[in-house]
């Protein structure tokens, strides 16, 4: 897909537009034991477009996303949990243009882990632990872009790994219904919800 990217960026080298993008993360791990999208993290990154035609685009990116999963503290409940994986991201994706709104887009994501760091009860999480999560991951992704000006946009976005992230199984594993849908019932899974501006350089 990359090189099928690469060529349609080259054959239409007039239309080539780049720009930096930001935003925030909510996310949660399908298959450990703690549901809701209570890790809050940041992306940001760099992206390169091209117009296909009058209703289709095609838009390679280059980002930091924060991603893992974190349990809420509550008086009930006072026990720590929070695991914070810091991922390069390649989104790779598709848009159809929408007027008078922006786009629907669809794509996969191929992500590089390079870190991951968590803490518990017991202070941080060992690391025999932590090297268990696999090195590289990809993800579906759905989104729209909510146009503000034509260099100026909001992004919307649910991602949703594709492969494990880590085989490790839990009697009483949680997933999302994305998850069930796809009949998972083994390993762990990144389930993210993202927000981001994107500003058009060129």
């Amino acid at each position: 897909m990359a090189g099928i990217f690469g060529g349609i960026c080259l054959a239409n080298a007039q239309s080539f537009h780049g720009g930096v993008l930001a935003g925030f993360t909510a996310t949660q791990v399908d298959g450990d034991t703690y549901g809701g999208y209570n890790k809050a993290g940041f992306q940001g990154g760099v992206f390169v477009n091209t117009r296909l035609s009058d209703l289709f685009s095609a838009q390679l990116e280059i980002k930091y996303t924060g991603k893992g999963a974190k349990k809420p503290v509550t008086s009930s409940d006072p026990d720590v949990y929070t695991l914070t994986l810091h991922y390069i991201d390649i989104p790779l994706l598709a848009s159809v243009k929408v007027k008078q709104i922006g786009s629907v887009e669809l794509g996969v994501i191929p992500a590089y882990l390079f870190s991951a760091q968590g803490e518990d009860n017991g202070g941080n999480l060992p690391s025999d632990y932590l090297v268990t999560f696999n090195k590289f991951d990809i993800s579906s992704l759905l989104g729209i872009n909510i146009n503000l000006t034509p260099k100026l946009w909001i992004n919307l976005r649910y991602t949703y790994s594709l492969t494990s992230i880590r085989p490790e199984d839990y009697p009483n594993g949680y997933y999302t219904w994305f998850g069930k849908l796809f009949g998972q019932k083994t390993g762990q899974y990144n389930n993210c919800l993202m927000m981001g501006i994107y500003y058009q350089l060129k």
